[in-house]
């Protein structure tokens, strides 16, 4: 890495903390006491199991791609906190089909709103569709490169 892509680097890093700083992303978050203190691994377990008819305990180790142990962790925890339930899957009677709980699905819901909070005051922060069809763009551009190498 050279002395420029460094400085960018810095940069970057820089601006980024100071753009989810100048969102209030911590004053939003204080909001959403259902979601506080969650890893992003238990929120994009929320979301998985929100998002697909039955989830089984194979089918988030395939989308995380984490550890079994992991994931047992987590589910733990999540159970702990009653945002899941986990029950013997009739699709695969050798794994858990995992369930949200009514506390889970409420979860699920403060997270999206929180998400349109906090993004929506970035993506407002630009003036014009071009601007965050441009910010979209470029968004895109980094998750191909980074996936693909």
């Amino acid at each position: 890495m050279d002395k420029e892509c460094k400085k960018q680097i810095d940069e970057f890093n820089i601006l980024w903390h100071r753009m989810l700083f100048e969102s209030s992303y911590k004053d939003i978050e204080a909001k959403y006491t259902r979601i506080k203190g969650l890893s992003d691994n238990e929120i994009s377990i929320i979301r998985i199991i929100s998002e697909k008819e039955e989830v089984i305990i194979r089918d988030i180790l395939e989308i995380l791609n984490i550890p079994k142990s992991t994931l047992t962790n987590i589910i733990d925890r999540l159970e702990k906190r009653n945002l899941i339930s986990r029950s013997i899957s009739k699709r695969d009677r050798r794994s858990y089909k995992l369930e949200l709980t009514e506390e889970g699905k409420k979860a699920q819901e403060e997270h999206i709103k929180f998400e349109e909070e906090v993004y929506g005051k970035i993506m407002i922060s630009l003036d014009t569709y071009e601007e965050r069809e441009n910010l979209l763009n470029i968004m895109r551009k980094i998750v191909y490169n980074i996936s693909n190498r």
